[in-house]
C-alpha cells in the first residue's frame, strides 16, 4: 500500500473508530497486538488517539487507560476510574469529523522530516486546532470546565506574565532558579508562545485560563516532573499534562508522533507508545499540578517540593536522549 493509500486509510479508520472500538478489552487488545509488531493495529491504535485529540477530546481517559494499562501489562482497572467514563466512551460515537482541509495540514505536519524549530513545531500543532470541525470547540470546552485536574478553571483569575527579574533573583538550588537557568541555558521563550498574540484572550474562561497556565508552567514541569526537554520526553510530558488536565494541545501532539511512527517507523512507534503510556500513568496517578501554586515554591529545592506534595519523578525503561542518540548513529 503506497503513502497516500495509506493515509486515505488512517482517515477511515479515525472516522469509523466508535464507542464499540472504544470499549476496553477490544482496544487492549488492539495495543498487545500493536506492540507485538503487527502494523495494522499500531495504525489503528494510532488512529483512536487521533480521533480523542481532533474529534471528541471528553473520550482521552477511558481510552488512554485502556491503551496504557495493556501496552504495560497492567491489571484492567488498575488506574482510578472517573465517573464519567461510560459517558466519554458513549461521546466517542459523536460526528464532527475533520474536513480535506485540516487532513492536508495534518499530512503536511506528519509527513515533514523537518519540522522546524521546537517554537515552530508547536505553532503548526498548534494550527491544527482551528482546522477542527465547529463541533470540537464546545466539547474541549466541556473537558476544560470539568476535568478534575482541571481544577475549577472557569472560575480562576488569569496569572500574571512570569518575570526573569523574579526567577534570577531566587537562591541557587531553588526551583525558581533552576527554572531560570533552564530559560536561559536553552533560549526557551519564558511562556513558550505570548499568550495575547496567540489569542489566548478571546477564549472561554476555563480554555483561556487552562491555556494559559499550561504556556507558563510547561518547562516548570519538565523540572518537577522530571521531564528532559528531549524529543521522547517532550511527547512524554504531552501525555503527561493530557493525563492531568485533559489538555487539548497535548493530545494533538502525541496523536501526530504516533500517527509519523505508526505510518513511517514500527521502531519509533514502539518507542513513542511505551513514554506515552508511562508517562500517561505518570500523570493519572500524581497529584493534581493545576491546584499547586508554583510561585508560591520557587524559593524551594525542586526535592524539597517533590517531598511536599508526595511527586514522585518520571521514569522510563527507555534513556531520555534515545532519539538524538539513534539520529547521531545513522
Amino acid at each position: 500500500m503506497d503513502m497516500t493509500a495509506r493515509q486515505r486509510e488512517f482517515e477511515r479508520l479515525v472516522a469509523g473508530f466508535d464507542a464499540a472500538g472504544a470499549a476496553g478489552e477490544r482496544l487492549a487488545e488492539t495495543a498487545r497486538l500493536a506492540k507485538s509488531g503487527d502494523e495494522g493495529a499500531a495504525t489503528r491504535l494510532a488512529a483512536a488517539i487521533a480521533r480523542i485529540a481532533f474529534v471528541t477530546p471528553g473520550a482521552a481517559t477511558p481510552v488512554l487507560d485502556a491503551i496504557a494499562e495493556a501496552w504495560l501489562e497492567h491489571a484492567p482497572g488498575s488506574l482510578p476510574r472517573t465517573p464519567a467514563t461510560e459517558e466519554a466512551i458513549a461521546e466517542i460515537s459523536a460526528p464532527g469529523f475533520p474536513d480535506p482541509d485540516f487532513w492536508a495540514a495534518f499530512w503536511a505536519f506528519v509527513g515533514d522530516p523537518n519540522p522546524g524549530s521546537g517554537e515552530e513545531v508547536t505553532a503548526r500543532i498548534a494550527s491544527l486546532g482551528g482546522l477542527l470541525h465547529e463541533s470540537f470547540r464546545a466539547r474541549a470546552l466541556k473537558v476544560a470546565e470539568t476535568h478534575p485536574g482541571a481544577a475549577g478553571a472557569a472560575s480562576r483569575e488569569l496569572p500574571p506574565p512570569l518575570t526573569l527579574d523574579i526567577l534570577g533573583a531566587q537562591p541557587e538550588g531553588s526551583l525558581g532558579h533552576d527554572f531560570y537557568r533552564l530559560i536561559l541555558d536553552n533560549g526557551f521563550n519564558l511562556e513558550v508562545l505570548d499568550r495575547e498574540a496567540i489569542g489566548l484572550a478571546t477564549l472561554p474562561p476555563a480554555l483561556r485560563y487552562l491555556n494559559t497556565r499550561i504556556l507558563q508552567m510547561h518547562d516548570v514541569w519538565h523540572l518537577m516532573a522530571g521531564y528532559r526537554t528531549t524529543v521522547l520526553q517532550e511527547i512524554g510530558i504531552s501525555a503527561f499534562q493530557l493525563a492531568q488536565f485533559g489538555h487539548n494541545y497535548s493530545a494533538m501532539v502525541v496523536a501526530t508522533a504516533a500517527a509519523s511512527a505508526a505510518l513511517n517507523s514500527r521502531e519509533a512507534f514502539s518507542l513513542i507508545m511505551q513514554v506515552t503510556a508511562e508517562a500517561w500513568v505518570h500523570g493519572r496517578t500524581a497529584p493534581c499540578f493545576m491546584a499547586i501554586e508554583w510561585e508560591k515554591e520557587w524559593h524551594l529545592p525542586i526535592a524539597e517540593i517533590r517531598a511536599r506534595h508526595g511527586i514522585r519523578p518520571f521514569e522510563s525503561i527507555f534513556p531520555a536522549d534515545l532519539i538524538e542518540q539513534l539520529r547521531v548513529a545513522a
